[in-house]
């Protein structure tokens, strides 16, 4: 670099005041947005929208400089600027950028996310498209007009560039925008090269909808005093040959040194597929691009767009996109093709049974504690923290007679009022979930709801332990139901309809998917799931710490006698995966039936080996399909 850069990359952000609709106002930016941090923002005062205030054409006036604080301002690293913008009232808009779903890229009302989406928000309309007092879809008033003075003291050592950004709630393109030199009087015009369509409305025999987008950037520019002036907006003509070019402006960056303003977006990568990634950075030009793969740069990779072919497992990395001028260096945020991903961490909770494969739990949250009024390893739940341990479906689960049991200790529910906690749940669709009422009794009911709903009578919530068992048999037997409570019988009855344990779901304790059910609040241990229905006298066996003379159907069972231990999450995204798994990394790859994504395993002494393969075609994914 011969240069060196005497600014940050200050970024303007243009508010908008809803006089009829308070939550529609603002909004100040509160995450880094277009590759600039959040205290590089300047959120500019907000103009009226003219709807429920007088409408008209506005003229504000703001001074940013180093002390600026408060309201949307943060200090600039030097100098001050005098800003004065005007226009024909303002508006919001629900474009969302780049990372909202296509076609349209929008959102309904003002639930914009941090960010881009606040940028975006809120913009300057230009006298023509709608708004209030509007006849036709057309003002016929004058567009906006932004005037700086004092760049030479946020620059006083080089010159700077400028990128505009746009959005609107009336468009189908929008229109050029001109970045004046006030100082030598000279005018760069720059376009905004490729927006999404719009939905069309359908109210004009033109086409508009809300839409936006980001201009290419200015070359160099070495004013004191800049101007932004945008092209005149027009529309008219049929739905086929007509146009309706829009010219608004949300806000605008002035910077040296490169920013990536439009980074590469990480999106859904499978094997065999073609992806191309692009980006787009604003800086003084002349600009290099550099492509990476792991932080080495890829030989010819320097253009704006970047694509691999075929992928495979050669291509796996992190990718990312280095931009330099004569001033400084940008690096996007990393995108990769590989989505297999591995986390690693100690909270997985031991199944130690000792028939067929270990089951093991993820633990989310629930906190072991080493004993409790004379049990010796439990796991706490944290009811108003949504706690939850996690057990995969697998084989040995699906079982058409079996038996649920645990000990367990309520606190209360957190909320009283509200519906009845989760201790056991296995139900997606079909099957059982096991739950703690507010009178502090057991409740079960399965799905279909007409199979088995039934509760208990002996209320259990009264901060000592119990032991609670359901047995159930197999439909083809009657499906007769029994729940023990302390090793007794306190209620049985008949299955009502075709209900068994569900194939291939995931066990969840003290938390459930179903957001119906509120979260255990108190202690549980010792989980157990058999394969059986277990006797009464087997259940009174483990209630009082034996082991029955059969114990060959145990097939799950976390005691918690230790505190959670290492073990690694796979996740992936691919549709149509199969995760496989193997002994030697050169062995025999074998699927693992109900291995969804995420999948959990402990660090157990023998190694395993993953990986997984699709079954769907490959396909051809462009990133920023509506990059200039």
């Amino acid at each position: 670099m011969l240069g060196a850069s005497h600014a940050a990359t200050v970024g303007f952000n243009f508010q908008t005041h809803y006089c009829t609709a308070a939550s529609y106002n603002g909004a100040i930016v509160t995450a880094p947005a277009f590759g600039i941090a959040t205290n590089s923002w300047e959120s500019l005062l907000q103009m009226d929208t003219g709807y429920g205030c007088t409408p008209g054409y506005y003229v504000l006036n703001q001074t940013v400089d180093t002390t600026s604080s408060g309201g949307g301002l943060n200090p600039l690293p030097s100098g001050s600027l005098n800003i004065t913008w005007s226009g024909y009232t303002a508006n919001v808009s629900g474009f969302g950028g780049y990372t909202r779903n296509a076609p349209h890229y929008t959102y309904g009302g003002n639930g914009h996310k941090p960010g881009n989406e606040e940028v975006y928000w809120g913009f300057i309309r230009d006298g023509v498209n709608f708004g209030p007092g509007s006849s036709g879809g057309d003002n016929n008033q004058p567009g906006y007009v932004i005037d700086i003075t004092g760049m030479k003291t946020l620059f006083p050592s080089t010159p700077y560039a400028v990128q505009l950004i746009a959005s609107a709630d009336s468009m189908q393109y929008l229109t050029n925008a001109f970045i004046i030199d006030a100082t030598a009087n000279t005018t760069q015009s720059v376009i905004y090269p490729s927006t999404p369509p719009v939905g069309d409305v359908g109210d004009t025999t033109w086409i508009r909808g809300i839409g936006g987008g980001l201009s290419t950037g200015s070359g160099s520019v070495n004013a004191d005093h800049l101007k932004i002036i945008g092209n005149r907006a027009a529309h008219g003509g049929d739905k086929i040959t007509g146009t309706n070019w829009a010219s608004t402006i949300a806000g605008f960056i002035v910077t040296d040194k490169p920013v990536i303003s439009m980074p590469p977006n990480q999106v859904l990568v499978c094997a065999a597929d073609t992806v191309v990634w692009a980006g787009y950075a604003v800086g003084v030009p002349p600009l290099s691009y550099q492509w990476r793969k792991n932080g080495a740069a890829i030989p010819g990779a320097t253009t704006t767009t970047f694509g691999l072919t075929n992928i495979a497992a050669s291509d796996i990395g992190n990718y990312d996109l280095l931009v330099t001028n004569l001033y400084g260096s940008a690096v996007s945020p990393v995108v990769s093709p590989d989505h297999l991903a591995i986390t690693e961490g100690n909270n997985y909770v031991v199944d130690s049974n000792t028939n067929g494969a270990p089951l093991d739990g993820l633990n989310l949250g629930a906190t072991w504690i080493a004993s409790s009024a004379g049990r010796s390893g439990v796991m706490s739940f944290a009811g108003a923290s949504a706690n939850q341990i996690v057990v995969p479906g697998h084989t040995n689960l699906d079982v058409a007679a079996g038996t649920i049991m645990f000990w367990m200790k309520s606190s209360g529910l957190v909320n009283p009022s509200g519906n009845a906690a989760t201790l056991f749940d296995r139900r997606t669709g079909s099957g059982v979930v096991i739950v703690q009422t507010a009178d502090g009794h057991i409740a079960v009911q399965t799905s279909p709801a007409s199979a088995l709903d039934f509760t208990n009578t002996t209320a259990i919530a009264d901060g000592n332990w119990h032991h609670v068992a359901l047995t159930f048999a197999a439909q083809s037997d009657g499906g007769e139901v029994h729940l023990y409570v302390d090793g007794l019988s306190d209620t049985s009855t008949a299955n009502g309809a075709a209900w068994s344990w569900p194939a291939g779901q995931e066990i969840e304790l003290g938390h459930s998917h179903d957001a119906f059910w509120q979260s255990f609040n108190g202690q549980m241990d010792d989980v157990r799931v058999y394969n059986r229905a277990l006797t009464v006298a087997d259940v009174l066996i483990i209630k009082n710490g034996g082991t029955p003379v059969d114990n060959s159907g145990n097939v799950l069972r976390l005691n918690f006698d230790t505190a959670p231990v290492a073990g690694v999450t796979l996740t992936w995204q691919c549709p149509g995966s199969i995760l496989q798994s193997s002994g030697p990394v050169g062995g025999t790859y074998s699927d693992l039936t109900y291995a969804v994504s995420p999948y959990y395993s402990t660090l157990r002494t023998d190694t395993k080996f993953y990986r997984y393969h699709g079954v769907r075609s490959p396909s051809l994914v462009i990133a920023n399909p509506y990059l200039m």
